[in-house]
């Protein structure tokens, strides 16, 4: 089954009609296929303040506004669909990259797939591997620097599907000022409530949103401790907090055998965030994808591996939050059901605009529907260690 680009094998979208109409989950793909009307990001509070910032975005000409709910979190409004004039010249980007030109990001050397033969300053379409064209830009590398992904910019985009000011070029982004979060996805350190001097471990840490939100909070007066198993993600989490000037240590390894590696940590931490690989159903704006049943299952026995560490990391009455950017219930609520076994309760998650779960802990636990919220899709539970 297609919706608009993203392919569900026939076995997962039976599955999802056990918990949504036909007509839901055809509304849920197609709202992924566009980025939100309101593109979020988090103020660096350590570093200056959600008014001053938003000032200083204005003085740029920059639409910043306040969010209603959250004090560091502001919004820029997304424009479009746009109409693009494709050009002759193809440059073709990889899948991430290709979407974040759609919103009018340029395209960088490492995104590039494949070029036509060009120069620079030529005008190029930007296409993603589908063949669907995201951009339009003046490329400012020949055919040879991208091709072998040179560093620095490669097509500068002058049109997009969707446009939004490019936002990691500014002087406000270099110095750490802020940093580029979904609204839903704000609120997990919140709904985690840490505290100073407390032990905090985030399981999945990079790229550092989430840790570095946390760090944030406790005014860098916890013990913050990220955890990835990728040498490139590890530096990639380092890159984010020293580029936002915030303490935290950043560990390699899998966070699935950390109470094993450092036994130190072992029923001591007072909290733990798990934001594991998923199906990544609720990502905008997607272009495309393809699941299948089979995927969702091995993706949901691999998450309870975390939960299981984290309750081996966790002191009696430390808490739990776990995250996803999916939106089926076997990732979700099954996985919530799974920690109730371990020995976890279920906590209320009270952030506004949440919608309910499904199952016996929908009253308890916080999700986001893309075509209800104009907001990725996204779970949140909180559980407390018994």
């Amino acid at each position: 089954m297609e919706l608009d680009g993203v392919k569900l094998d026939e076995e997962l979208y039976k599955y999802l009609l056990g918990f949504f109409s036909d007509s839901d989950i055809d509304s849920m793909m197609r709202a992924v296929k566009s980025p939100p009307s309101r593109y979020y990001i988090r103020v660096n509070t350590m570093k200056t303040t959600a008014g001053d910032l938003a000032a200083a975005l204005r003085g740029r000409g920059i639409d910043a506004r306040r969010d209603e709910e959250l004090s560091e979190a502001l919004w820029i409004p997304v424009k479009g669909p746009n109409k693009i004039s494709p050009a002759r010249r193809v440059v073709v980007a990889n899948k991430q990259a290709a979407e974040s030109a759609y919103l009018g990001a340029n395209l960088y050397g490492p995104g590039v797939l494949y070029a036509d033969p060009l120069l620079p300053g030529t005008e190029v379409s930007i296409a993603a591997p589908n063949g669907e064209v995201v951009a339009v830009g003046i490329a400012r590398m020949d055919r040879k620097d991208m091709l072998r992904r040179a560093p620095g910019v490669a097509v500068e985009v002058v049109e997009s599907v969707y446009s939004m000011p490019k936002l990691r070029e500014l002087r406000e982004f270099q110095e750490g000022l802020f940093y580029e979060q979904s609204l839903p996805a704000q609120w997990v350190a919140h709904v985690l409530e840490p505290r100073v001097g407390e032990v905090i471990v985030d399981m999945n840490a990079a790229p550092g949103g989430k840790m570095s939100h946390v760090i944030q909070l406790t005014n860098g007066k916890a013990r913050v401790i990220g955890v990835e198993r990728h040498a490139k993600k590890v530096d990639q989490t380092k890159k984010t907090l020293e580029r936002l000037g915030l303490p935290g240590e950043v560990v390699r390894g899998d966070a699935r055998y950390l109470p094993i590696d450092l036994p130190s940590l072992a029923d001591s931490a007072d909290g733990v965030l798990i934001d594991p690989p998923c199906s990544d159903l609720g990502v905008r704006p997607k272009l495309f994808d393809e699941k299948t049943m089979k995927q969702v299952n091995a993706l949901a026995q691999y998450q309870r591996q975390f939960i299981a560490a984290a309750h081996k990391l966790l002191r009696s009455g430390g808490t739990l939050v776990y995250s996803t950017c999916t939106m089926t219930p076997l990732e979700n609520e099954d996985n919530v059901d799974y920690a109730v076994q371990l020995g976890f309760s279920v906590e209320e998650v009270a952030v506004p605009g949440k919608l309910p779960g499904i199952g016996d802990v929908g009253d308890l636990v916080a999700r986001f529907y893309p075509h209800v919220n104009d907001s990725p899709g996204f779970f949140i539970a909180k559980l407390r260690k018994k």
